[in-house]
């Protein structure tokens, strides 16, 4: 009996521990937009860009990792946030069809701000917001800060929250690019 008692006071510790630790995990794999690669092969013309770097700005929380209650979500790509929107980027202008590793128009930037909460019962949101450069040559032709923010619904149970939460991550990825190729600046800077 004194067994079975302390048996189930080690796992229970274990599962307390585990809980309070949390998990960590990466983010879910980026899915194309058709919208932006529609919007990129129509307004690309002939044009052929390549990315650059995406850089994270010094001290940003939520750069390399983001807490999403208990649990610590990191990028699947690279080693920080601003290697999966380079990468994000990258698809899509693959899939437009206008993806070139060795064009001279190059697409780069920092990333500015990058927020996701899971910790509200009801509604939770998230704000990404990026400084993007496009140069040709070395030129800068585009230099504009672009923002995408995203609100859900959300739940009281961990269990639904914190997947809810990870699951919007690209959607909001998804927004912050559209913003950038839908600017005019952005498409006549790329035409160059």
């Amino acid at each position: 009996m004194l067994q079975t008692v302390r048996r189930a006071a080690l796992c229970a510790g274990i599962a307390v521990s585990a809980i309070l630790a949390g998990c960590a995990g990466p983010a879910p794999n980026y899915a194309p937009s058709i919208d932006n690669v529609e919007v990129l092969k129509k307004t690309g013309g002939n044009t052929a860009v390549k990315t650059g770097v995406i850089d994270v700005a010094p001290s940003l929380p939520g750069g390399t990792s983001m807490t999403l209650r208990a649990n610590t979500m990191v990028s699947p790509v690279g080693k920080n946030y601003g290697d999966y929107i380079a990468a994000a980027l990258r698809q899509e202008l693959e899939l437009a069809k206008i993806y070139n590793p060795q064009s001279g128009i190059e697409i780069s930037g920092t990333l500015l701000r990058n927020n996701i909460d899971a910790g509200n019962v009801s509604i939770n949101s998230g704000q990404i917001e990026a400084r993007f450069l496009v140069k040709a040559n070395g030129r800068v032709l585009f230099d504009k800060v672009k923002r995408a923010e995203r609100k859900w619904e959300s739940s009281f149970a961990g269990a639904v929250a914190i997947p809810l939460a990870a699951n919007n991550y690209p959607l909001m990825v998804q927004a912050l690019v559209s913003a950038l190729v839908t600017d005019p600046d952005f498409v006549k800077a790329i035409r160059n």
